[in-house]
């Protein structure tokens, strides 16, 4: 056999070659946020629910968005501009958020239906514990009253298209999160 059927070992491959880092991080981010909800779901499906797991998911997304802005800077010899850096981590958001959205949707639509009614159920007897114990400072019976109503008429059901306005939405803080990450790992080659 004749090495003419080899790649010569002495070329460097061009990094048009190389899948995106943004990617393989983007999904690794999915993975890590399925098992951190799948831990919530079985430990604490009010946080699972709640703000909190958003700033999880944005943790977890800015971490391995670091990673692949890093790994591209490699891959580039050490120097990265703005734009480059930008894009790999920015994917890694993009993909990671949008993985989280979607487990949001599976497991209240389709694995436990009945979670959203629970979630509501949790919110109106917290506030009812609050009115009945102590309110906290500078709320009033007819804040919490008026919030009690609120609540009550509330949908906690998920659609997909509020799951994915939703998802729509936080791409714009992903992408200011992305873009901060871009400017700290930049690094010019000086002329």
């Amino acid at each position: 056999m004749s090495n003419a059927s080899y790649p010569n070992p002495g070329i460097k491959l061009s990094n048009a070659s190389y899948p995106n880092p943004g990617i393989k991080w983007g999904i690794i981010a999915g993975i890590v946020i399925i098992l951190a909800g799948i831990v919530l779901y079985l430990t604490d499906q009010q946080t699972l629910f709640s703000l909190k797991f958003n700033f999880i998911q944005l943790f977890i997304c800015a971490i391995t968005g670091l990673l692949a802005g890093l790994e591209q800077k490699k891959r580039a010899g050490g120097y990265i501009g703005f734009k480059e850096a930008l894009q790999p981590i920015f994917i890694t958001f993009v993909i990671g958020t949008l993985v989280g959205t979607l487990f949001i949707y599976i497991v209240a639509n389709y694995v436990d239906p009945e979670l959203p009614a629970r979630m509501k159920a949790a919110d109106i007897k917290s506030i009812e514990q609050m009115e009945a114990e102590q309110h906290p400072q500078g709320v009033t019976d007819a804040d919490l009253k008026d919030q009690l109503t609120k609540l009550k008429q509330q949908d906690y059901s998920l659609t997909f298209v509020a799951s994915m306005l939703s998802y729509l939405t936080g791409l714009f803080l992903d992408f200011v999160l992305a873009a901060i990450l871009a400017v700290v790992i930049r690094k010019k080659r000086v002329a």
